[in-house]
């Protein structure tokens, strides 16, 4: 029976307006090496000056990770040679700003604790570009920019529980407004370590790198875990090295042999003294602490009667979680929230390639629409279609059901007229139902409902269809 070890290192870029050592400003996508100075680009004579709002965003997370804070850190040089590593070394810390603490995740099993070895603070370095013609280029705009590197204890036991892990862990970053924690910008960047072992000691490990997404963490460690199965088996050896995914061929391409901490040649930075917090810094900081995605998923459940699924779904952002419960308190039922938020509200968003803070839709436009079906002014299908209509506008719902003509039909006569004409114009059908093919109703529903323009009273339909189907 073989065994995977899983151990995750996250590089979480930290909120700030400017670098962890100098004045340059952090900005995504700028022109390529405007914003540098000779501090990020290690110049000779430079003098690197800590950020104290890293620090302050930092002790935050550490907070919200339930980690312990040492009140003593101390900053140091990483020794290693990249073109995008302008001073030929990395200002990282040595002793860590915290250490311990957990994230809690969800498995079939229950709860999980992934427990924290670290968290310290370090400078990102720039960035590469490479060209099809074989040129490469070197963008050091990201040179400097504030890192949290928050390292997970080798508990994950495979690609689901890591995931869950990451999605948690980038939850909390986003709720304690440390990090945006973006992927897709290279915020929150993942490198698993990975081993396998039929024994009860920990295999050799291998890292992987180039991870954008979730999903691409999940294929990596599953391809990565059956890799070296597949070597152990084969009578091989796993060898330590960091591994490069590709996405498109969907494999760990082998890039280096892992360095060990000897290799890196640490030392104290010289031009930095150690970093001293005090009581009053950690408390200023607890005060930004929300109610965290666990909290809240549990809370959800409980108040408003969701299923863990639609729970998931809301704690993933504190946005969508806070208009859900804005939406319930403006007397929309939890039922209809929860569906059009999650199925209609972020199916759209997801199919503009939009971000939720992009709906000019607001949760009292839920209740309108829920007061609506309440009261047989329109339907649900109705309710849908002026929800996706209006997703973007903020128009009220009130006045597009006026100006749409979309309110709901109640005139038994003119439905029993519908229903009629529907079953004189499909005979077949109608003879099919009677010898027993009930599945067909939904048909003559559908029919009924397409004649009415979708604004008929669904329960009259479905009463005088079976009325009249039945008097045949």
């Amino acid at each position: 029976m073989y065994k995977a070890t899983i151990g995750i290192e996250v590089h979480a870029q930290i909120k700030t307006k400017t670098k962890m050592f100098c004045g340059c400003k952090v900005e995504f996508l700028g022109k390529p090496n405007m914003n540098i100075c000779p501090v990020c680009m290690g110049e000779p004579g430079i003098l690197p000056r800590i950020n104290g709002r890293a620090v302050k965003l930092a002790v935050r997370t550490a907070l919200a990770l339930h980690a312990k804070i040492n009140m003593r850190s101390i900053f140091a040089r990483k020794n290693y040679f990249y073109p995008d590593l302008p001073k030929g070394y990395q200002i990282t810390q040595s002793i860590p700003l915290a250490e311990g603490g957990y994230v809690e995740i969800y498995t079939e099993n229950g709860k999980k604790k992934i427990a924290i070895t670290r968290l310290h603070i370090e400078e990102d370095a720039g960035k590469l570009f490479h060209t099809a013609e074989g040129h490469s280029f070197v963008d050091f705009n990201r040179s400097g920019v504030p890192l949290m590197e928050i390292v997970s204890e080798p508990v994950i036991e495979n690609e689901k529980e890591a995931v869950a892990y990451l999605r948690r862990l980038r939850q909390i970053l986003r709720y304690v407004e440390s990090s945006d924690a973006d992927m897709e910008k290279g915020q929150f960047r993942c490198e698993p370590n990975i081993s396998v072992s039929k024994e009860e000691k920990r295999g050799i490990k291998t890292e992987v790198k180039n991870l954008n997404s979730l999903k691409a963490v999940e294929r990596a460690i599953k391809y990565e875990i059956s890799r070296q199965k597949e070597v152990i088996e084969d009578g091989g050896t796993v060898i330590q090295q960091t591994m490069l995914w590709d996405e498109k061929k969907q494999m760990a391409i082998p890039m280096r042999e892992k360095e060990g901490v000897a290799e890196y040649r640490y030392f104290k930075e010289p031009d930095l003294i150690p970093l001293f917090l005090h009581d009053e810094d950690i408390d200023e900081q607890r005060k930004y602490i929300p109610e965290l995605p666990n909290e809240k998923f549990d809370r959800l459940i409980v108040q408003y009667g969701i299923k863990k699924e639609e729970a998931e779904i809301l704690v993933d952002s504190p946005d969508i979680a806070s208009y859900f419960e804005k939406s319930v308190g403006s007397g929309c039922s939890p039922k209809y929230a929860i569906g059009w938020i999650t199925t209609d509200i972020l199916g759209e968003l997801n199919k503009a390639g939009k971000k939720f803070s992009h709906i000019k839709i607001k949760p009292s436009h839920l209740a309108d629409l829920n007061k609506l079906i309440d009261n047989k002014t329109i339907n649900m299908n109705i309710a849908k279609k002026i929800l996706h209509s209006i997703i973007f506008t903020g128009e009220s719902v009130i006045d597009y059901v006026k100006v749409n003509n979309l309110a709901q039909v109640t005139d038994e006569n003119a439905i029993e007229n519908a229903v009629k004409e529907v079953i004189e114009e499909n005979v077949k059908e109608v003879e099919r139902y009677m010898n027993g093919e009930e599945k067909l109703f939904g048909f003559f529903v559908g029919q009924v409902m397409k004649k009415m323009k979708g604004k008929a009273n669904p329960g009259v339909v479905n009463k005088m269809l079976k009325d009249i189907l039945n008097r045949r």
